[in-house]
């Protein structure tokens, strides 16, 4: 199942080559690995990371098979996450796929993220200077931190927008961030024009977390392989809810929600939303202003992206990253 965010040739090409050289750089002889890639592989991706890499690497001088590699790497090292993810959801389908750790097992399903990791970084030392590994390394550990805040804010619904700015900063946008910067990186852009495609992706990486969120509740079961309200079932607090949470009709019609978050950490390891309440969250979520908000907020952030495109020379990358911004806003999936 092919998942392309937008039309266009150029990124067709990239996707059909990243799914190639991904196969050829994790190829074991475990077979249980070599399946689990091909599901993920199968279950389609919209490789937007890798996809902005090689954007921000056509401001520069790059070679194809170094941007390639490293693209599969970021790419290699998402699947990893995802892996993880589906682990600590206890998820048994992704992307319409039976999940790894449903198939195999979680033990089997953790190592199998590991040994993404590690061919992550076979490929990163192949490249990249000590100095750019550690900047690497860092950026990992604090998406890693973004995920564990995630998780000590389960059922929290009193989390503030700042709260969750930081959170999807760190869990989300960091990776792309790290994307848009690697690729500028080793095409020879330095100085200003490094930091604008890397405060760039940061920005795109948070509009595409919003979008994600927002998406969570009207997106379409179908083609975004999540179940309407899948994030709010797990505990995970979103935009769309925090934005409800501080109207005063339904602080007093969700008191009892509220008060989840002063639970303990470990109160939370069984606790869960009755269904009854799910519902009624995602209509209200639905019929009040929240989702409007949302979007309003996530245009707060395009509109950041424009400015520093706007720095940026004309060329085919500006025009497609126009285009890959164009598709954010109305995507479906």
């Amino acid at each position: 199942m092919e998942i392309l965010l937008i039309e266009d040739r150029y990124y067709k090409n990239i996707v059909k080559k990243l799914d190639k050289n991904i196969i050829e750089k994790t190829t074991t002889h475990r077979e249980i690995i070599n399946s689990a890639i091909v599901d993920l592989i199968d279950g389609g991706g919209k490789k937007l990371r890798p996809f902005l890499m090689f954007l921000a690497a056509s401001f520069g001088d790059y070679d194809k098979k170094e941007l390639l590699d490293l693209g599969s790497s970021i790419e290699i090292l998402h699947m990893a996450s995802l892996l993880h993810d589906d682990i600590i959801d206890d998820a048994d389908l992704r992307r319409g796929k039976v999940t790894a750790q449903k198939r195999f097992g979680k033990n089997e399903a953790v190592f199998i993220g590991d040994f993404l990791i590690s061919r992550t970084f076979d490929i990163l030392f192949e490249y990249l200077d000590k100095e750019t590994l550690i900047k690497m390394n860092k950026n990992l550990r604090l998406i890693c931190e973004g995920e564990i805040e995630q998780a000590e804010k389960k059922y929290d619904f009193n989390i503030s927008i700042r709260d969750y700015y930081r959170r999807i900063r760190h869990k989300t946008a960091l990776l792309f961030a790290i994307s848009s910067y690697l690729g500028a990186y080793v095409s020879g852009i330095r100085g200003k024009k490094l930091n604008i495609l890397y405060k760039l992706g940061l920005e795109i990486g948070m509009a595409f977390q919003i979008q994600d969120d927002i998406l969570d509740f009207n997106g379409e079961q179908a083609k975004t392989g999540k179940k309407i309200a899948k994030d709010l079932e797990e505990g995970v607090i979103t935009l769309p809810v925090i934005l409800l949470f501080q109207k005063e009709e339904y602080q007093k019609k969700y008191s009892h929600v509220l008060e989840m978050g002063g639970l303990k950490n470990t109160e939370l390891d069984n606790r869960k939303l009755e269904q009854e309440t799910i519902i009624s969250i995602t209509e209200d979520v639905r019929n009040s202003s929240v989702l409007e908000e949302s979007r309003e907020i996530l245009k707060i952030f395009i509109t950041r992206v424009d400015k520093y495109l706007n720095y940026l020379p004309k060329n085919k990358a500006k025009k497609r990253l126009k285009k890959l911004i164009a598709a954010q806003i109305d995507r479906k999936y």
